[in-house]
């Protein structure tokens, strides 16, 4: 091999060009975009940031179904409940005042006893509800003055009245009349207007939880057929109470009663109670109105007086805030401002 041979193979090529020729920029790689016209381009970006936009909205859509299709389940025992209340609460001639849907606040009263949780609450009252030996009812119910035997048949023919059970509600701390209470809403199924009934948990000396009858039952006495076809005169009744302003007999001063409309589940009779101006049953059944509810669970002593209508009768004691009563009446914590 000639020198001049070496020489030539490393020499470096360069490349000559003539005046006006473009420059030779050698290989070049093609990004991403480019060839296409500029509005190609953004037109893409565009149906990106759509598509994105879409995405995102029908999320949106999702959530917002997903938290309407809770709530409404939640609201169809309520609601269910409130078709029977609703009509019962309004006065003949548009007189009562509306049905209110907002839940009760209740204030917690403080207790030495640990409230049972939600799954050990519905289970103890699935349990309860389920006991047919008279000796077992002291360990899930307080009876009131009813007989072991006397809760046994209540339960036993509770299907044939009310249906069969078909949900249990866990409604946590209910607090009332001064007392430790958690409640659990027991729906039925079956019947036309299935009335739900409550089982409100109370604990004792020794902190052992259990149902109030009284108050599951809504018992009252004497019975509503005695009050209304016998006529007795005096009882204590387990109800729910509005305001209302019917005035008439032996109750047509307004400025000396305080009427309110009062209902049951238990009969289609509705009745009327009124309360002294000034008086402590007003001022407590007042302090109930003023946790802005329109309607207020009550257990109240009532009595007939002369002249007044059969369905007219005079408050004489609120005994107790809610259906469970205490052992001092709840309207003793009021005075009269006579």
């Amino acid at each position: 091999m000639k020198i001049k041979d070496v020489r030539r193979s490393v020499q470096s090529y360069r490349a000559t060009r003539a005046a006006g020729d473009a420059p030779n920029m050698g290989p070049v790689a093609r990004m991403r975009g480019t060839g296409l016209p500029k509005q190609g381009r953004r037109q893409k970006r565009d149906e990106s940031s759509r598509g994105k936009r879409g995405r995102d909205y029908r999320k949106r859509l999702v959530r917002m179904w997903s938290v309407i299709l809770c709530g409404v389940a939640l609201v169809i025992l309520a609601a269910v409940f409130l078709l029977w209340l609703g009509p019962k609460m309004q006065a003949d001639g548009g007189r009562a005042g509306q049905v209110s849907t907002e839940p009760i606040q209740e204030v917690r009263v403080v207790s030495r006893f640990d409230s049972p949780s939600e799954d050990e609450a519905l289970a103890f009252v699935k349990q309860a509800l389920s006991v047919r030996e008279p000796g077992k009812i002291a360990g899930f119910f307080r009876p009131g003055a009813a007989t072991p035997q006397e809760v046994v048949d209540f339960l036993t023919r509770m299907e044939s009245v009310d249906g069969v059970i078909e949900r249990y509600t866990w409604l946590s701390s209910m607090d009332a009349n001064r007392l430790s209470i958690d409640g659990v809403l027991v729906g039925f199924k079956g019947l036309e207007k299935p009335i739900p009934r409550l089982a409100l948990l109370t604990p004792d000396e020794t902190g052992r939880w259990r149902i109030d009858f009284d108050a599951f039952a809504r018992v009252v006495k004497p019975s509503w057929k005695d009050l209304f076809e016998k006529n007795a005169a005096l009882a204590q009744v387990r109800v729910y109470v509005a305001k209302d302003s019917y005035y008439n007999g032996a109750f047509k001063d307004d400025k000396e009663w305080i009427c309110h409309r009062m209902v049951s589940p238990d009969t289609e009779d509705v009745l009327l109670g009124y309360c002294k101006v000034g008086s402590r049953q007003a001022a407590a059944l007042n302090w109930m109105f003023s946790k802005q509810e329109k309607v207020a669970r009550a257990t109240l002593e009532i009595r007939r007086v002369e002249g007044a209508e059969p369905h007219q009768f005079e408050i004489l004691k609120v005994v107790a805030e809610d259906w469970v009563a205490g052992e001092v009446p709840f309207e003793e914590s009021f005075n009269d401002f006579k």
